[in-house]
């Protein structure tokens, strides 16, 4: 596996940054802790990115990059998991680097706003890409269990939104 300088990290940012056309509207300090400001406006092609001192912060930068190249914007789970998947292909092909535990989080993430778009939108199971779930080894049946779990344990909080409980039962039955 690679290792880089920062210089070097923030020097493959640059070139993504210019092969698609994307704009840096504020480079922001990494925080491995959490996300502190780092976002993608598509229409604007602009990002705010991590300054990349390794591999996660660099593939940070790379799946806001991605929310731009890929333009996704029906469901929050298909944004992020084309902006993961992007980011995770372009440091693999392009830069050699693979970091499992990168991708084991990008899973997870895409996970939670997949439950987030069953729950509190207008998805429906049999409407979730199967891809997707193959990515992050779920199927309609171990997703429903979740979020069934989720619901009656109160780890899914619902103040000020209207959730299907009726829906999450029955589909729960079949």
């Amino acid at each position: 596996m690679a290792v880089f300088t920062k210089k070097e990290y923030k020097n493959f940012i640059k070139a993504e940054l210019k092969i698609t056309n994307v704009k840096v509207k504020k480079w922001l300090k990494w925080h491995p802790d959490g996300d502190q400001g780092y976002e993608a406006f598509i229409e604007a092609r602009k990002v705010c990115l991590p300054i990349p001192e390794c591999e996660w912060s660099f593939l940070v930068g790379l799946h806001e990059i991605g929310h731009v190249s890929t333009g996704e914007r029906v469901y929050s789970y298909l944004m992020e998991y084309n902006a993961e998947k992007w980011a995770i292909r372009r440091a693999k092909e392009s830069y050699g680097i693979i970091c499992p535990d990168y991708e084991e989080d990008a899973k997870n993430y895409v996970k939670d706003h997949l439950i987030e778009n069953l729950v509190f939108s207008d998805l429906r199971l049999k409407k979730v890409k199967p891809y997707v779930l193959e990515w992050i080894s779920e199927t309609q049946g171990s997703l429903t269990k979740t979020i069934q779990k989720k619901l009656k344990d109160g780890s899914i909080e619902m103040d000020g939104f209207c959730v299907d409980l009726k829906y999450w039962k029955e589909v729960g039955d079949c």
